[in-house]
């Protein structure tokens, strides 16, 4: 019966034990040498932007994506009026219907 709580133990604690030094082994590494940010031509989203403003073609992830759509709304859908008086619209822009009929499924 000793034997089994010993094993249980050891199949328990030693994995923890294992996980929590290197968690604070690789901590104590992060906060004694902190990572040198890039140099601002080398910056990934600098060379996008200079190589997308040449005309070139560049690879893109979902956040590239989403940044740009972002950017998109900043800039066009700002400009639609809407008026919003004591709790009542006279209805949603035209830009913003035609945005929800392009995103449905």
């Amino acid at each position: 019966m000793v034997a089994l709580i010993y094993l249980i133990l050891a199949i328990v604690a030693a994995p923890l034990l294992f996980f929590v030094l290197t968690w604070t082994a690789v901590t104590a590494y992060r906060i004694l040498f902190p990572e040198q940010p890039l140099p601002f031509e080398k910056d990934p989203i600098v060379v996008r932007e200079q190589k997308t403003a040449s005309g070139d073609l560049v690879p893109v992830g979902v956040r590239e994506i989403r940044e740009d759509q972002r950017a998109y709304r900043a800039h066009h859908l700002d400009k639609v009026p809407y008026h919003y008086e004591d709790g009542h619209s006279i209805g949603m822009p035209q830009a913003w219907l035609d945005d929800i009929e392009m995103r449905r499924n």
